[in-house]
Order: structure tokens, then sequence, then C-alpha cells
């Protein structure tokens, strides 16, 4: 019985060579043959047999019986592709160790970072649609200062249901200034305290992005909007400051 070509491929994929798989697929189908009959069946030259059998035996596959003639028999296939699977990621592993240790040397020594961007952001419509960017691509936690409430926040409560469906962890800190219809709303999808003094509000997720709402210039809002890791890392540490010493809202 022959294998299907999606099968021949995947072994191809895995690292077997063509004879191998000629050789191994017609052991599992026949079970204890000798060389000469598996060059027979597999229709494997003679003189290669013997080389793809250790081959094969080397990666696991096959096991000898030291008869006279020596008998080959298979390895159950999935005993045989457990083992090969973690030879596999073993090599691998070696060989991405090296690879990075080396490569790593040559990016220190060239001085080349990570090129991280920092923007300043005007007007209301530009900042609102930036802050929704970041809340929908939010995986894991978000942190949100909201020292004043501006009615452009209004088009943005849609997404707190987003975040409770990716059950984001979502901490909201703010002033006693905000109204508390907006407070019923986002009562039901994060945890909200509220805090003394903010010195502006802002937007961290993940701890990878970060936006900062400045004050106005000229009646104009404006904010910053970074994905410096270094600086979101910065803006949670001081929110968690302020989270501590905040009041909780039941």
């Amino acid at each position: 019985m022959s294998i299907s070509d999606k099968a021949r491929k995947a072994l191809l994929e895995l690292g077997l060579t063509h004879y191998e798989i000629k050789v191994y697929t017609s052991l599992v189908n026949h079970g204890y043959l000798t060389a000469s009959e598996i060059s027979q069946i597999a229709n494997v030259p003679f003189s290669k047999v013997y080389d793809v059998l250790a081959s094969l035996q080397n990666k696991g596959f096959v096991r000898v019986e030291e008869t006279r003639p020596a008998k080959y028999y298979p390895v159950e296939p999935k005993v045989a592709f457990d083992q090969h699977l973690k030879n596999i990621s073993s090599k691998i592993k070696q060989n991405v160790d090296i690879a990075v240790s080396e490569l790593n040397n040559l990016y220190e020594k060239k001085g080349l970072k990570e090129k991280s961007n920092v923007w300043l952001i005007r007007g209301f419509g530009e900042i609102i649609a930036r802050i929704r960017d970041m809340v929908l691509k939010t995986k894991y936690e978000i942190f949100i200062s909201l020292p004043i409430f501006h009615k452009e926040f209004e088009s943005l409560l849609s997404l707190f249901l987003s975040l409770k469906l990716k059950n984001v962890k979502s901490y909201i800190l703010v002033s006693k200034d905000i109204p508390k219809t907006f407070l019923d709303f986002i009562k039901e999808y994060g945890e909200i305290k509220y805090a003394g003094k903010m010195f502006g509000g802002g937007i961290i997720i993940d701890s990878k992005e970060v936006i900062l709402l400045l004050p106005e210039e000229k009646n104009e809002a404006v904010a910053l909007w970074s994905d410096h890791e270094g600086l979101a890392n910065f803006a949670k540490n001081y929110f968690m400051h302020l989270w501590e010493t905040s009041q909780s809202i039941h």
C-alpha cells in the first residue's frame, strides 16, 4: 500500500529523503525484511540500501535484528516521529543559539537600535482615531487616566465591550469631575478608582504603546503618542503609583 502525495511531501519536509521514504513505508507495510527484500520491494538500488537503512536507524525510524541475514523492522510511526521531532527541535535550538550569538555581537558592534516612533498629534479627531486604533489592538491590559471628560470620548464607549470580550484587564483612573452616567457605563468593563491629582490623562496598552493628553494649544487638543516600550513602561509605573493611592469606586 503506497502513501499519498500529501504524506510524501510532509515526510520530505520533515527531512527524509526519497529513498528513506520508500524504505520506511515498505517496512511499515511488510514488517521484518532483509536488505535484499527491501531493495526489491522499495525499488531502491541494492548498492544504496545499506546507506539508507543506516541513515534511518540513526534517525530512529528503523531497528535491526541481528540474524543471518540481518532483518530490519520499522519503529512505530508515532514513536519514531515523536523522537524525530525532539531531535529536530534540539538541532534547531542549537543552530538558533549559534546564529543569534554571532549576529547579536555584530548587531551590538554596529550600535544598531530598534527604531521607535514618537508623534505629536493635534486635534480631537486625530487623537480619537489613534486611541481607537490602540484599544482595538489591545491584547492583555489597558490603563486609562481621565482627569477631564471630553464629549468626544463618548464615541469610544462601544470599544469597551470589545475589551471585555477579549478578557483584557482594564484599569481606569478618573477625577470626581467625570459625569456619573459615564462612570455607570464603564464600571461594567473594568476596575475604576478616583484619583486625587492627575497631571494630564492618557492611555497605555500592553506596556508597548502610550498616548499622553497634553494641555491644549490655542484651543486645539494636543497629544503625544509613542510605541517606545521604555516610555510606555515609565507611564505605566507612574499610573500604578497613582492607582495604589487612589479611592475605589463601588
